[in-house]
């Protein structure tokens, strides 16, 4: 069976005054920073998608998760479920956040970001 996963993001930081050589990334470049490592999982959350498909064919759902880039060492912390905004298997939820542990990004940057990210997945209709 075909399937489509799309993911979204959205990142807004945290401007704080600092004298270490850190890059200083404008938003836009943050995001798509964040966004490029998040993608070295898509290996990792396809397969999460695929266990569910396995136990239901016609799974489909949507994973949004909160997650925080600390300042000064780039490493992705607090990645966690927005259980309001996410919809489906819970297990393929549990799957997709865990896959996103132990990420940085390289180099750091001078400031914290906070994000939001989502993946939809849908089984593709035929007919």
């Amino acid at each position: 069976m075909s399937r489509s996963i799309i993911t979204t993001g959205a990142l807004l930081f945290a401007i704080a005054a600092s004298g270490c050589s850190f890059h200083a990334r404008d938003a836009e470049s943050y995001r798509k920073i964040t966004r490029e490592v998040l993608e070295t999982r898509n290996g990792d959350i396809k397969s999460c998608y695929d266990k569910a498909l396995e136990k239901d064919p016609k799974a489909e759902g949507k994973v949004v998760v909160k997650l925080t880039v600390e300042k000064d060492t780039g490493v992705i912390k607090d990645v966690k479920l927005d259980k309001k905004a996410s919809k489906g298997d819970k297990e393929l939820h549990q799957c997709v956040t865990d896959a996103l542990t132990g990420l940085k990004i390289d180099p750091p940057d001078a400031r914290e970001g906070q994000a939001t990210f989502t993946w939809k997945f849908e089984a593709k209709k035929h007919g």
